[in-house]
């Protein structure tokens, strides 16, 4: 039973009116719209939960992205060790890339700067604490087939004594551009390194 029955037919036309026009309905709210109201605030916090949800499982999945990321950039064979060589052209290669022997990843670039006494780039990589590598090994910047990414392209030399942990190596060759390789593959051997 409604009090005010010659307001009904306000609450009708006024329900879904914007909420200014809403101050000049009359303070009488039937019990349907009470639910409704409860529904609503339900509702809200039901969105609510779910946002939160979605939100931690987005920040889960980038937390396990990242770990893997660094994984995955890791020297194979635990820390390891770094080693050093002076290029007249880094060209093509980035911090981050390969270390191969033998079409092996042993390594990775650490980094490449410029050597300001030799006006050479300095390449910076690490390899893995279980390769000795001979002092008189030759360096090359390459890559293994025209897909792939330039890596570091180490060819093992035939001296007695190893590199020790630190040492700048000085046997490198010059980077072999696209063409060059192209014209190597298609004339020479088939091989596409230097």
């Amino acid at each position: 039973m409604r009090l005010y029955p010659h307001y009904s037919f306000l609450i009708d036309v006024l329900a879904p009116c914007p909420r200014w026009l809403q101050g000049f309905r009359p303070a009488l709210i039937t019990g349907r719209e009470q639910v409704a109201i409860k529904e609503g605030k339900n509702m809200m916090r039901q969105s609510r939960t779910g946002a939160w949800i979605f939100s931690g499982a987005v920040l889960l999945a980038a937390a396990g992205f990242a770990s893997y990321a660094l994984g995955t950039q890791k020297t194979p064979g635990g820390n390891g060790y770094e080693l050093s060589a002076r290029f007249v052209s880094a060209n093509g290669l980035t911090r981050g890339a390969d270390v191969e022997l033998a079409g092996v990843r042993v390594g990775r670039v650490s980094s490449i700067t410029l050597d300001p006494a030799s006006q050479m780039a300095l390449v910076r990589f690490r390899l893995a604490s279980s390769l000795r590598l001979p002092q008189d090994s030759t360096l090359s910047i390459g890559s293994a087939t025209l897909a792939s990414e330039n890596a570091l392209m180490i060819e093992p030399g035939h001296d007695n004594t190893y590199a020790p942990p630190g040492a700048l190596l000085t046997h490198t060759q010059e980077p072999t551009s696209l063409e060059q390789q192209v014209s190597n593959y298609i004339f020479g051997s088939g091989n596409l390194g230097p």
